[in-house]
């Protein structure tokens, strides 16, 4: 018997984002009749409001690293790419899954010895054997952070976080957080769409090895290292975002992540420029720059 469509999704979505059939298939968007664009039912930037909020908000943590980084914490989550995981994007929740699940949990929530880590407001909700499920206070996104490779939290939920560390949900979002979610710049549907995208892009490579990511921190296979800085600065003003990097992954490999015909960002449009490329989607611009920032 042949694999239904939603299987044959889940496969094909899973072949470029590193993520098992089983839990590609979480992700994947149900057929849309009105709009039968591969791209649209692979589920990987169809998500709720608050869901994009909380991944463009990850983004300008993540790709934002070292001494020029606008990132306005005296830690940034880019340290969270240096571990191998695998994001896998749903409709109302976002879910990474690694082989170090603690790890990458206290990268992203604050405690009260590190209250300067992680992503303002993100909390520990519910504790699981090998597992967290989050909640960012201030947008009511969900996380799930997960070592078991199709996605499960296993065992019984508890309220604390396990290692009576990590801030849970009773703790409210401190004047510290809220002042540092403040700084940050305003973004518009289109310009969270877009970091969005690439966020949701950190591990993806081709199925037949044309391009890779490479997880930002990891050589692609094959492939020579750019640099080992790992310096990376990302800014938005307005509608145009600029993104400087001086390592991992190759310039040419995140253009085609963002704009390939099966996996990319529906709608984005880019050409080469002197130093780089440019990315279009809707109103708003990514100037992508592959070298440090000089300012």
């Amino acid at each position: 018997m042949p694999a239904s469509p939603r299987r044959q999704a889940a496969r094909l979505r899973a072949s470029y984002t590193r993520e098992t059939p089983p839990l590609a298939a979480l992700g994947i968007a149900r057929q849309d009749k009105t709009n039968p664009s591969l791209r649209n039912n692979l589920g990987l930037d169809a998500c709720t409001a608050p869901q994009r909020r909380l991944r463009a908000l990850l983004a300008l943590g993540m790709f934002n690293h070292g001494p020029t980084s606008l990132w306005p914490r005296q830690v940034s989550l880019a340290d969270i790419t240096r571990y191998t995981i695998v994001v896998s994007p749903r409709h109302d929740d976002l879910v990474i899954t690694t082989r170090a699940p603690y790890n990458v949990t206290c990268w992203l929530v604050g405690r009260d010895n590190l209250p300067q880590i992680g992503l303002p407001g993100l909390r520990v909700e519910t504790s699981y054997d090998d597992g967290w499920r989050l909640r960012h206070l201030p947008t009511g996104a969900s996380m799930t952070v997960t070592g078991d490779r199709d996605g499960r939290l296993q065992g019984p939920p508890g309220a604390d976080s396990n290692y009576s560390r990590l801030w849970t949900n009773d703790i409210p979002v401190s004047d510290e957080e809220y002042a540092t979610l403040n700084t940050l710049p305003r973004l518009s549907p289109d310009t969270e769409t877009m970091l969005a995208a690439l966020l949701v892009r950190l591990c993806v490579h081709a199925p037949d090895g044309s391009w890779d990511i490479g997880m930002w921190f990891h050589i692609p296979t094959d492939r020579p290292a750019r640099g080992h800085a790992h310096h990376r600065r990302l800014s938005v003003e307005g509608g145009q975002c600029t993104l400087h990097w001086d390592s991992d992954p190759h310039p040419q490999d995140l253009h085609a992540a963002l704009t390939d015909p099966v996996i990319g960002l529906l709608g984005a449009t880019g050409h080469p420029t002197r130093d780089g490329w440019l990315l279009q989607y809707e109103l708003s611009r990514l100037t992508a720059h592959p070298a440090a920032y000089r300012p």
